[in-house]
């Protein structure tokens, strides 16, 4: 019997995989609100006490080791799998399915590790030695949007959505605030 589906029909539609990934988009948001808010409010945070900029800024630096330990999994991951299987030659074009996926989380993660980076680190030097646990609480919540954007994408690429908006809406607010204190500095 002849196959009379129409290959788009069994395809989801470009609406619905919008809708999926916009659910995981409000998900994300939600989580990250509520996240910092508790870890910030409610979680008793004991840190030492940092009185000065350049001590607020080197312990921003020092919890950067979090985000880049996510940074390291993915090199791992790739390393490992290419030495166990034919991709082991990186020009022979012979990476698996799951391989490019772990090539573009590690892609990803570079990316959204950089713009974290210079974010935290800026906004360090605006924060008080109250505040300053703003900073491990991001790191955390970064670790979280990884890890959950790798899982979703090895499920399901349209499943990536809730990770990379963990990690990207969170840094997002934080450029926008670095780049509002630092035109106050000047104006």
């Amino acid at each position: 019997m002849l196959n009379t589906t129409h290959p788009d029909e069994t395809l989801p539609s470009l609406y619905n995989q919008q809708k999926t990934v916009g659910w995981q988009i409000v998900a994300a948001v939600v989580f990250c609100t509520t996240f910092v808010l508790i870890a910030y409010f409610i979680i008793p945070v004991s840190l030492p006490l940092l009185d000065t900029a350049e001590q607020r800024l080197i312990f921003a630096l020092r919890c950067q080791i979090f985000p880049l330990l996510m940074l390291f999994a993915g090199i791992a991951t790739i390393g490992n799998s290419r030495f166990l299987s034919p991709a082991i030659n990186p020009l022979a074009n012979a990476e698996s399915e799951q391989m490019r996926v772990h090539l573009r989380y590690l892609s990803n993660t570079l990316e959204q590790f950089v713009l974290f980076f210079v974010a935290t680190l800026v906004l360090s030097t605006f924060l008080d030695a109250a505040s300053i646990k703003l900073i491990p609480i991001l790191a955390i919540l970064f670790v979280l949007g990884r890890i959950a954007f790798w899982i979703g994408y090895l499920k399901n690429p349209l499943y990536r959505g809730f990770g990379m908006g963990v990690t990207l809406y969170p840094t997002a607010v934080m450029l926008f605030y670095d780049a509002y204190r630092v035109l106050s500095l000047i104006w």
